[in-house]
């Protein structure tokens, strides 16, 4: 034998567990690898598990910080014109994974399907909006919201309304018939 054969074999062997190991396969290195397609599946239907999964995977207009302080995300800032009206102005240059931009329409989309929804929020149905609220688009990127009463959470409840794009509704969606 060789000087460094017996250490060449126990290379390979070695190579050859760690493939078999950590699961290679007869793919070519660097192929491209279809992006994945499919459902996000919580066994646990706690409610509980569903609030950690949508505030890890949705974007929100505004957010409380660990100090409790309504801090901007997706929304730049805000103020209330009236006592029934909050002007909200949105953050520019924001697109979805897919590309699409957001803008006073997603925000629309979004308002109705959870007003119209009466969502079953774990905290308490006060966290719905009252009928009769509505949102206007003044321009892309101002919105008002505008309530049939003085709302001293909206800007609470808008912090938990969730903003997704047109294909989560397209192809998802919220409620039991998308389930």
């Amino acid at each position: 034998m060789r000087p460094g054969g017996v250490a060449m074999k126990v290379f390979t062997v070695g190579v050859v567990l760690l493939a078999v190991a950590f699961g290679a396969s007869g793919t070519a290195f660097a192929q491209k690898v279809p992006a994945p397609r499919g459902e996000l599946r919580v066994v646990d239907k706690s409610p509980i598990n569903w609030i950690y999964v949508t505030y890890h995977v949705f974007e929100h207009l505004m957010e409380l910080d660990k100090d409790g302080t309504l801090v901007p995300r997706l929304a730049t800032g805000w103020q209330w014109l009236d006592d029934r009206t909050l002007e909200v102005k949105l953050r520019q240059g924001v697109k979805f994974h897919n590309g699409e931009k957001f803008d006073g329409e997603i925000v629309r989309l979004n308002w109705e399907e959870n007003t119209k929804r009466r969502q079953p929020h774990i905290i308490g149905q006060y966290m719905n909006f009252k009928p009769g609220s509505k949102l206007e688009i003044i321009d892309p990127r101002t919105i008002h919201f505008v309530f049939p009463e003085p709302d001293g959470g909206a800007l609470v409840k808008l912090s938990v309304m969730h903003i997704a794009n047109r294909q989560f509704y397209r192809e998802v969606g919220w409620g039991e018939e998308h389930w």
